[in-house]
């Protein structure tokens, strides 16, 4: 019994390092661009576009490479969304363990997500700078929208009505 608390209490071995730290890269590597995308695409498709102008919605028809980096982008986004899905079925064999990524892929992520999909989804008459204006409904937009929406609140109320449990340790 003394040798298994041993082992236990060895510190990591130099491989399980480099994988630590390669997925602490790989995280801030996420971040810093999850944020820069949130912050503003703009700058972003600029930094590897060139210049785009303030009238960018004009733009979009006349520039291949902007269509296409969209095109892609959303590809791209569809793959998140599979991982992301993927990730959400790890709760389900230690959900205390795991609760954080609940609380991430299950709240954070509908919730902003949704925001931002329902403010610009719903052009009337738009005050932003980067939300089209005009009095109509982009559909697609906003059915995502309400969806995360649905999926934050399912999420958020099963995670408050669990808390108290977790806080105890019980699953």
């Amino acid at each position: 019994m003394q040798e298994s608390f041993k082992e236990r209490d060895t510190l990591r071995s130099a491989k399980t390092n480099a994988l630590q730290m390669a997925v602490l890269i790989s995280g801030a590597i996420y971040i810093i661009i999850g944020l820069a995308f949130m912050i503003s695409p703009i700058i972003v498709f600029k930094l590897f576009l060139g210049d785009i102008p303030e009238d960018w919605i004009n733009l979009v028809g006349n520039n291949e490479s902007l269509i296409a980096s969209l095109y892609y982008m959303a590809r791209v986004f569809g793959v998140l969304i599979l991982s992301a899905g993927f990730l959400m079925i790890m709760p389900l064999f230690d959900p205390l363990k795991y609760r954080g990524i609940v609380y991430l892929n299950g709240a954070f992520f509908p919730f902003v997500s949704a925001i931002i999909l329902l403010k610009n989804g719903l052009f009337i008459d738009a005050k932003s700078d980067d939300a089209i204006k005009g009095d109509f409904m982009h559909v697609p937009i906003v059915i995502l929208g309400i969806v995360l929406s649905v999926i934050f609140i399912m999420v958020m109320v099963t995670l408050l009505i669990t808390r108290k449990d977790a806080k105890e340790g019980r699953e």
